[in-house]
C-alpha cells in the first residue's frame, strides 16, 4: 500500500455539533450565549477533518440523514474529504454543546437521530469491503445509531482485517467491548472510556498505565490512552510514551481527542516512528484545542510545535 492510499472514517452516528458558550452554566436558570457555533460533526468527521488539514487523503464514510446533509457536503467540499456516506432518511441528529467558559467545561445534550434499514447497513458494509486492501487504515468512530447493535461491528471489523486491512476503533461501552472482542489494530479510550471497558476503578495514572499495558499486550498492537491535561499514553508491543503538550490557551476541547486519533493515523500512514507519530498526534490535538474551528500549523510552524512536545518514556 503506498502512503497516498487514503485512511477510511466511518461515523454511524454523525452529527450536526452546535456548540455554545456561556459565562456560568446555572441549571434551571436563562443564559446569554457569548458565542455560538454549528458545523458538520461526529468522531470520524472530525478525524477526516484533521487528516485532510494535515494533506492526507481520506475517505468519510457512514449514514447521513438526507434531510440535512447539506451541511455535510458544504465541509467535505471546503475540507477536500471524499464523500462516501450512505443517505438515510430523516436528519441527522443535533449534539449541542454547551461550555461553560468560567470553568472551561463541557456539558453535551446528544440527540437521536436518523436510524439506518438492515439494506442500508448491508450497502455500507458493501462500500467498505469494496475500499479495502491489504495495509489501508479503516476508523469506526462514535456512537451506534437506533437500530444497529455491536454484532453489526463486530462483523464488520472481522470482514475489513479478512481483505488485511487495519481497524481502529474510537468508541465507547457496549461498541466498544465488540470492537476489542473482534480483534482490532488500534483504539483510542479516554481513562474513563478504558476503566468501564476493563470493569475496573483507576484511581491514577499508574493503574491507568498498569492497565493500558495489560490491554495492549493481551488485545491489541497499538494502543492510546487520552488523559486530558495529563496528556496522552502511547503504547506498542515495543515502547510507551507519556506525551505531552506544553501549557496552552484552551478555546474549547470539542474535537481535540478526534485530533488526537488523526494525528496518530496520519503518521501510521507516513510509516513514522512511535514517538514521531505521539509527537503528531499531540499537535493536531494541540491545534484543536485552541480554536473553536479545525486548524493545523503547516511548515516550519508545524516542525517548532513537533519539537515542542515533550515525550516521556513510561
Amino acid at each position: 500500500m503506498s502512503v497516498e492510499s487514503p485512511i477510511v472514517t466511518i461515523t454511524l452516528n454523525p452529527a450536526i455539533d452546535q456548540t455554545v458558550f456561556v459565562d456560568q452554566l446555572v441549571p434551571g436558570t436563562v443564559h446569554r450565549v457569548s458565542q455560538s457555533r454549528r458545523q458538520a460533526g461526529g468522531k470520524g468527521v472530525n478525524v477526516a477533518t484533521m487528516l485532510a488539514l494535515g494533506g492526507a487523503e481520506v475517505v468519510a464514510s457512514g449514514f447521513l440523514g438526507d434531510a440535512n446533509a447539506t451541511i455535510f457536503e458544504q465541509h467535505f467540499s471546503e475540507y477536500g474529504v471524499c464523500d462516501a456516506f450512505i443517505r438515510v432518511q430523516g436528519e441527522t441528529r443535533t449534539g449541542i454543546k454547551i461550555v461553560d467558559a468560567g470553568i472551561n467545561e463541557t456539558t453535551d445534550l446528544n440527540m437521536v437521530g436518523a436510524a439506518p434499514t438492515h439494506e442500508q447497513c448491508a450497502a455500507l458494509r458493501s462500500l467498505l469491503l469494496e475500499l479495502a486492501e491489504p495495509g489501508r487504515w479503516f476508523l469506526i468512530a462514535g456512537s451506534l445509531p437506533d437500530g444497529v447493535e455491536p454484532q453489526f461491528v463486530t462483523e464488520l471489523i472481522q470482514a475489513l482485517r479478512g481483505t488485511g486491512a487495519k481497524v481502529a476503533v474510537d468508541s465507547s461501552g457496549a461498541a466498544l467491548k465488540a470492537a476489542v472482542a473482534a480483534g482490532v489494530d488500534l483504539i483510542k479510550p479516554n481513562e474513563h472510556e478504558l476503566a468501564e471497558l476493563l470493569g475496573v476503578e483507576l484511581k491514577d495514572f499508574d493503574a491507568i498505565a498498569a492497565a493500558a499495558r495489560r490491554l495492549c499486550q493481551e488485545c491489541m498492537p497499538n494502543l492510546i490512552v487520552s488523559m486530558g491535561g495529563q496528556g496522552a499514553l502511547f503504547l506498542t508491543a515495543e515502547a510507551e510514551l507519556l506525551v505531552r503538550a506544553p501549557r496552552l490557551n484552551v478555546v474549547s476541547t470539542v474535537g481535540a481527542g478526534d485530533a488526537l486519533l488523526a494525528g496518530y493515523l496520519h503518521g501510521q500512514q507516513l510509516g513514522e516512528s512511535l514517538e514521531d507519530r505521539a509527537r503528531r498526534a499531540t499537535v493536531y490535538a494541540w491545534s484543536r484545542l485552541e480554536s473553536l474551528t479545525p486548524t493545523l500549523p503547516q511548515g516550519d510552524a508545524l516542525s517548532e510545535r513537533l519539537e515542542r512536545v515533550r515525550v516521556e518514556v513510561t
